[in-house]
């Protein structure tokens, strides 16, 4: 089929959309959808980040949302495509309260996917805060008032959304505990790289270099994240731990109690966004016998390169990411070293993971006029019900196409898998962030034993010179490492039990796989838009994803100071959240 046959056959759909859009006749759009489509949309009809399926829960969400939104003037912005049977089309529409976005697909001539996203408020595009500039470094003694918003938190994510939130006026305080927000990311393991490539892993509204290096290490990261936040001039206090967080119903905001070095400070935001990642302290197994090992024991977060590791014993408790890091770093420098994998472990080379951002993100794409914002868009088109389906069909591709290397793997002992449903690394790390690892060379020294390898055994008991494991064998020991992860909460210490029982569990969406129980959700739990605790919100993820949903989520806020109403859809009910 030619592109204008193309073009035609999605403006003709598009025309028969608007009218019935126009009519707000929900039995003449339904007509129009497959049976088993897909709605996503962010905030542009339910003010929520929500994914309705099925004509039922399309209807129910239309009956509720569409008669007030009241969406116009759907018109193309770039020619429609055809791939694999599915026509796709970019689109742009205005509600009463916002300028959005659309990407429909079409699977025989019917809606397949619809993702609907708000760009812009209406009358509120830009418009940077002048009331609030402390220039201070948070001293509040330098602020002329308080801040409308706190983010907690000031690594990838508390910076990206300060920008946005910048950008549309909205006065924001950023606090971290540590001395530079660059120090989430400088006090890793020396040895760590970003694993997704730099040209997805953009900051919002500022670019790296031309001769940004593909994966730059943690420490040039890190140097980033300082320039960012000098040149984007955000507010932020470091050394300062938010320690308490208790919102005043009758006054509409927190107050949140803040230990700076000596000092003692309330702040009192009416938006509160914790981004302090989606974990908190670090898991160290209690083993017996602990106390008898002679040598040291510490948890992975705290592991540096050492030249006092060459030649050591030393045993690695664990097969992700940071254990296979951790074994690498100290083969390199000399170390005899030993991997225990108690648990199988999802194991994909990088090269086969950047394929599918570089069709997307990659020089090709941007040749051809695609923009960040655009991939990002269209990235964020596909249901999470599909994007399991998607890769499930990748895993199977690239268990073929690697087929020697998983043989190499598996001949040393290493326990393999791809999830419990065959769907890789990416959904995993939707569900339940470890238990993989995206291979940048540390898989080579496993199979060839420069690493080596005790797997399906966990430690019993330490000795003093050695760990027993659970196979009854004894393995001679130096030092060890427990590369065991962390507790999943990260917020517990900071809000009220109260509090956290309500807005429930970070993350996940309702797989019904290990570690993410059902039921079904669509959309990863509490993140990015409105929880069960009003002025309350959750904002982590990778640094691209981040770049994204950092704008949702300011769009959200900015209604809230601005006071739009803001009527959240949650399926059978809408809740509403009015400005205070």
């Amino acid at each position: 089929m030619i592109a204008t046959d193309v073009d035609d056959r999605f403006n003709k759909w598009l025309g028969f959309f608007n009218v019935a859009v126009a009519a707000k006749d929900v039995d003449a759009l339904l007509i129009l959808f497959h049976p088993d489509a897909f709605w996503r949309d962010l905030l542009a009809f339910t003010w929520n980040v929500r994914t309705v399926e099925g004509h039922g829960e399309i209807r129910q969400m239309l009956d509720a949302c569409l008669a007030r939104t009241a969406p116009t003037a759907w018109r193309q912005t770039r020619p429609a495509r055809l791939e694999d049977g599915i026509v796709e089309g970019i689109v742009e529409f205005e509600t009463q309260a916002a300028r959005c976005q659309a990407v429909i697909r079409l699977r025989e001539g019917k809606v397949w996917t619809l993702l609907t996203s708000m760009a812009e408020l209406n009358g509120l595009e830009a418009s940077p805060s002048l009331d609030y500039v402390s220039h201070g470094g948070g001293d509040m003694a330098a602020m002329a008032k308080q801040p409308y918003c706190v983010i907690v938190g000031a690594g990838h994510c508390g910076l990206g959304l300060g920008v946005q939130l910048r950008n549309l006026g909205v006065p924001t305080l950023i606090i971290d505990r540590r001395e530079r927000p660059s120090d989430t990311w400088r006090n890793r393991h020396d040895s760590l790289l970003l694993h997704t490539p730099s040209y997805f892993d953009q900051m919002p509204g500022f670019s790296y270099p031309d001769d940004w290096p593909l994966h730059p290490s943690k420490e040039r990261f890190a140097d980033w994240l300082d320039a960012y936040q000098s040149v984007m001039q955000l507010d932020v206090m470091t050394a300062a731990e938010c320690v308490g967080a208790v919102y005043d119903d009758a006054r509409g905001k927190w107050r949140l109690q803040v230990k700076r070095r000596d000092r003692a400070i309330e702040l009192n935001p009416e938006q509160l966004v914790l981004a302090t990642g989606l974990f908190g302290a670090p898991k160290i197994p209690d083993i017996p016998g602990k106390e008898r090992f002679k040598g040291p024991q510490q948890h992975a977060s705290l592991y540096r390169s050492n030249p006092h590791h060459r030649n050591c014993r030393c045993v690695v408790v664990g097969s992700g990411t940071t254990a296979h890091d951790i074994a690498a770093d100290l083969f390199a420098g000399g170390a005899d070293v030993t991997m225990i994998q108690r648990s199988p472990t999802i194991v994909m080379k990088l090269e086969r993971l950047i394929e599918g951002f570089a069709r997307l993100y990659g020089s090709e794409p941007k040749a051809q006029g695609m923009t960040t914002d655009l991939a990002d868009l269209l990235l964020a088109a596909t249901p999470l019900r599909t994007v399991v389906g998607v890769h499930q069909k990748l895993v199977k591709h690239v268990k073929e196409k690697d087929a020697a290397f998983y043989r190499r793997l598996e001949s040393v002992g290493f326990r393999l898998t791809f999830g419990e449903d065959e769907s890789g690394v990416f959904p995993q790390v939707l569900r339940d962030p470890g238990g993989y690892y995206i291979d940048v060379g540390a898989s080579e020294l496993v199979a060839n034993g420069s690493i080596k390898l005790r797997s399906g055994v966990g430690i019993t008991a330490l000795r003093e010179e050695s760990v027993v494991l659970s196979d009854g064998s004894e393995l001679p020991a130096d030092i060890i490492f427990y590369a065991t992860g962390y507790e999943r909460s990260s917020f517990e210490s900071i809000l009220t039990p109260e509090t956290a029982k309500r807005v429930g569990p970070l993350w996940g969406f309702g797989s019904g796989t290990r570690r993410d129980p059902g039921p079904w959700q669509g959309e990863l739990r509490n993140m990015w838009k409105p929880t069960q605790q009003k002025g309350l919100w959750f904002h982590s993820g990778g640094i691209g994803v981040v770049r994204f949903y950092s704008r949702i989520l300011a769009l959200q806020i900015k209604a809230r100071q601005a006071g739009i109403a803001t009527p959240v859809y949650e399926g059978e009910a809408v809740r509403a959240f009015e400005a205070a």
